[in-house]
């Protein structure tokens, strides 16, 4: 579904992407992962045909630099910060993106249905809040049904429960057949969401192939604030349960665990009804280079 060919990039004599080279098959989740500067950005909207590039990329066989528009045809794009018309209601921007998209309306309603948008249709876009604007600019990237999905941190300024739903969306569309690439820094959003993972080091592949493997080489340990709704004890053991050490500090549960596993203790906690009101993450910084153990590792 994606040919990414010795892709490289340069502003000047900066240099944001060098070599970058990967296949992404139908079905497929590819997580792009690295630190801000790395080139992730570039490298997806370089997949959008956004910028001029050296190399090639072929979407489901279709040139980017040669057939941009038809391959463009293929791709549903959701930016790290939509831009919307905020006078506009939900129902009238998506008829908008639909227009332009060239699908039926009833097509745009039923995406805004699918994000669970419908009893907001109504309201005006500025009204909406981080998390819903990200349901919405969901529902544009999905009109036409694109094989290639390209979401550019969908989890930037979500709150948890936000980034819960997002990644059942990404299961979703995984079970529709789509294919997925999507840029972040949460690590552990990695395993919860994606098949593959691409690092990029100052614009360089530092580690390609399966997520299994980076999440066992690349998981540093990780301090998680939770501020919790009252039900602390009962929490406690659930916590205790799934990572490593949990102690008390002020009004806070401070847990200490594998940065991979911070998600699965907030996704158990919301399963057992205990509301986190807030939390923050001392996360340990990202390896430079990961050793694949031969699966796929570049260095």
């Amino acid at each position: 579904m994606l040919s990414v060919r010795s892709v490289s990039k340069r502003y000047g004599k900066t240099v944001v992407l060098d070599g970058v080279t990967f296949d992404l098959e139908a079905g497929k989740v590819l997580a792009v992962v690295g630190s801000n500067g790395a080139g992730k950005s570039t490298l997806l909207k370089s997949i959008l045909g956004l910028l001029h590039f050296e190399g090639d990329i072929e979407v489901d066989g279709i040139s980017v630099s040669r057939q941009g528009q038809q391959a463009r045809r293929r791709i549903g794009y959701l930016p790290q910060h939509p831009a919307f018309h905020d006078d506009l209601s939900v129902h009238e921007t998506a008829t908008f993106y639909a227009r332009i998209r060239g699908v039926p309306v009833a097509e745009a309603l039923a995406a805004v249905e699918a994000v669970g948008l419908a009893e907001h249709a109504a309201k005006a876009v500025g009204a909406l809040s981080g998390g819903m604007r990200q349901r919405l600019a969901l529902a544009v990237a999905q009109l036409g049904e694109p094989p290639l999905l390209v979401l550019d941190e969908p989890t930037a300024g979500l709150d948890v429960g936000a980034r819960l739903e997002l990644r059942h969306f990404i299961a979703g569309q995984q079970e529709r057949g789509r294919t997925v690439i999507l840029s972040t820094h949460w690590m552990e959003d990695v395993p919860a969401m994606a098949d593959l993972v691409l690092v990029l080091d100052q614009g360089k592949t530092s580690f390609f192939g399966p997520s299994s493997t980076f999440t066992a080489a690349a998981s540093p340990q990780s301090r998680m604030f939770l501020r919790l709704n009252g039900r602390t004890d009962e929490a406690i053991p659930l916590i205790t349960s799934l990572a490593g050490t949990v102690t008390h500090e002020g009004e806070w549960v401070a847990v200490t665990c594998l940065a991979a596993s911070k998600a699965q203790v907030l996704a158990a906690l919301f399963g057992a009804g205990i509301k986190v009101l807030d939390f923050r993450v001392e996360d340990a910084a990202l390896p430079r280079t990961i050793d694949a153990g031969g699966e796929g590792g570049l260095s």
